[in-house]
């Protein structure tokens, strides 16, 4: 090989070295300019109550981003543990609607009976208990085939909330003269018994550690704290006139309550049962429920038509538009979870 070829090759070789850096820098110049693309934001569904729409809301930038037709009155609503699906039902109809999160499309309708209220899905979703208040029964979905595979008896059933170990499940009944709370053992589809009530029972939900069962009375101005283990009272939250929802979520140091006639928002500390803070929000509020993490409380108001985030540590607030009526909401558990499925 001639000196002259030798030269030629070394060149070629240098120049391979320097082609070889330049597309190293390059695609580090371009990773660098390359724009974050975010998680979704966990999105709240609020439901309309004389709209007969499902609002779609962004939290992150507290806007609505789609509406949902659906079954006439809105009134019960439930979400997947991964945020996937949400249920409806329909108090002015006789069904459920089922609404897919990524194209926030009724996917599915299941048929139930006259006016289905309150609605809650078992800790592992594969149940979706329905309080049909109009034909004196509850219904039981099966999730997997989105169809009702049992009915239980029960006189003018309004809310359904089941304990966080998903054996039992305590109903709000409204039966004029014989209001109680209706226990239910899910695993036998049957009534274990029912406490009786001086008064009509509104809301009841379990605190996130099940150790609690709050609910509301119309015409008492208080939190009423049950004893799940025992059926005891063991203590009264003194609010402001006609509370409504009540909750103790996971993740946050307050229970929450709202409290239609001041319009506000309750906070109290759930290892006193005492009132903590008050946070106003809209006009006759509904309904409430918590972010992921606990820091955040959503609450709808029936009266203002609009929809309240609430930081629970700052009191700050940051209000909404949405339809007329809206009444109940669920959200996203966190924006990674809104994401799958998308």
């Amino acid at each position: 090989m001639t000196t002259h070829n030798i030269q030629i090759r070394k060149g070629f070789r240098w120049l391979d070295a320097l082609i070889g850096v330049g597309v190293l820098v390059f695609a580090a110049c371009t990773q660098m300019i390359q724009p974050a693309f975010a998680a979704p934001a966990a999105k709240a569904y609020v439901g309309n109550f004389k709209d007969n729409t499902v609002s779609v809301i962004d939290t992150d930038a507290g806007a609505v981003v789609a509406t949902v037709p659906v079954a006439a009155g809105p009134h019960g609503m439930a979400m997947t543990q991964d945020g996937r699906t949400v249920y409806v039902s329909g108090d002015g109809s006789s069904s459920v609607d089922v609404i897919d999160t990524a194209t926030d499309k009724v996917v599915k309708t299941i048929n139930v009976g006259k006016a289905p209220n309150g609605v809650a899905l078992t800790p592992d979703d594969r149940v979706l208990v329905v309080t049909v208040y109009g034909e004196d029964h509850i219904a039981f979905i099966d999730t997997s085939t989105q169809s009702v595979i049992a009915t239980l008896a029960v006189p003018k059933p309004h809310t359904v909330a089941i304990n966080p170990n998903g054996k039992l499940a305590y109903v709000t009944v409204q039966e004029p003269g014989h209001f109680g709370l209706a226990l239910i053992d899910l695993a036998t589809r049957s009534v274990v018994r029912t406490l009786a009530l001086d008064k009509t029972p509104r809301d009841g939900e379990f605190g996130y550690d099940g150790k609690s069962f709050y609910f509301t009375q119309a015409g008492l101005s208080s939190v009423q704290v049950l004893d799940p283990a025992s059926d005891k009272m063991v203590a009264q939250i003194p609010t402001g006139v006609s509370p409504h929802f009540v909750s103790y979520p996971r993740g946050s140091a307050f229970g929450i309550v709202v409290v239609q006639g001041p319009s506000e928002l309750l906070l109290f500390d759930p290892a006193t049962n005492k009132p903590a803070r008050s946070i106003a929000v809209g006009k006759q509020p509904h309904w409430a429920t918590a972010s992921g993490d606990g820091k955040k409380a959503y609450v709808t108001n029936e009266g203002s038509n609009d929809f309240t985030i609430v930081d629970l540590a700052t009191g700050q607030t940051t209000t909404i538009a949405v339809g007329n009526a809206p009444r109940k909401v669920v959200v996203q558990r966190t924006a990674a979870s809104a994401g799958k499925g998308m």
